[in-house]
């Protein structure tokens, strides 16, 4: 099995080269064709170092910041293996992180995409797919229903209880292998998102093409979450970017939804997780970031409604 990488970066050249140096040396069970790394016009020295310690990589210069989506089309466009592994310059491979990919797929037809298990760098579960924004998402936060099954994946995750392959709404952007038939099928990635939510747009347009989304719980990465905009403690910036994708997401795949009581469920959503954090943050910063956070993406959430109201 032959398959080429494809590496977005933007100021991240410290992460980046711990990415490669893991690709190169943690073996994968699979033969790695090409290795691209398209780089968001990063100000830091990540084109120079990834040339000079990683000559057979081939480096893509952007010459301005054209967002994930983008860089990932113009990947795609060295690419010629059948399938195509896409991912952030924020993680590291494990042990047969690619061939665990391949083997969750078996038994399953018509996958377009798969994605494995993202961990931390302290091997804790985290977050690998989610549910499409939109009034199905809002239910699921609001009910902690989303919350609950977290819950029990990391309970089942650290007990080493067995997981299998499912198919999932969408996967997280950080990590998806791609048939690349498929990705050009659909026309990739729609630019128009510039960060965040372009990778639930495509997951939904992969699935309107008959082809699905599978992730493979056996399949691990480590993936150093919000690297690129703060983690816990994301910029207002990044917020707004988060919040205006999911209302892009809703008006271009589900027009007829109710973007004014979406807005208004996820902003409840974040008051109850910001008053539910208030009593720990005496703990430690985390839970203080995340006390800041949730306040923030609440004003956001209701300035928004406002917003689309006088539209």
């Amino acid at each position: 099995m032959n398959i080429d990488i494809v590496l977005i970066s933007y100021n991240t050249q410290t992460l980046l080269l711990k990415c490669l140096n893991t690709l190169h040396h943690v073996p994968q069970g699979v033969e790695i064709g090409k290795i691209i790394v398209v780089d968001n016009a990063s100000n830091d020295l990540t084109v120079d170092n990834v040339r000079a310690n990683f000559p057979n990589v081939q480096v893509i210069a952007l010459q301005d910041n054209l967002g994930y989506a983008s860089a990932v089309n113009i990947g795609f466009e060295q690419t010629s293996a059948e399938w195509v592994f896409t991912g952030n310059a924020d993680i590291e491979f494990r042990p047969n992180t690619l061939i665990s990919l391949f083997n969750g797929m078996k038994g399953f037809s018509d996958v377009g995409i798969c994605c494995p298990q993202q961990v931390y760098p302290d091997n804790s579960r985290q977050r690998s797919w989610g549910f499409f924004p939109g009034m199905s998402e809002a239910i699921h936060y609001v009910t902690f229903s989303s919350a609950i099954e977290n819950i029990l994946e990391s309970i089942a995750m650290k007990l080493g209880i067995k997981r299998s392959s499912r198919f999932i709404p969408y996967a997280d952007g950080a990590a998806l292998l791609i048939e690349s038939k498929a990705f050009r099928n659909i026309g990739g990635f729609d630019s128009d998102f510039f960060f965040f939510g372009e990778e639930a747009d495509f997951c939904h347009r992969m699935w309107a093409s008959g082809k699905g989304v599978l992730f493979v719980p056996t399949s691990i990465i480590m993936h150093v979450r919000g690297a690129t905009y703060g983690g816990n403690s994301p910029s207002l910036r990044s917020l707004e970017m988060l919040i205006d994708s999911k209302i892009r997401f809703i008006k271009k795949n589900t027009p007829d939804a109710s973007i004014g009581m979406i807005m208004f469920i996820m902003g409840i959503y974040h008051a109850i997780m910001a008053v539910i954090f208030t009593p720990l943050s005496i703990l430690s910063n985390r839970f203080r970031g995340k006390v800041k956070m949730n306040a923030v993406s609440t004003g956001l959430y209701f300035m928004r409604i406002r917003s689309q109201a006088l539209q």
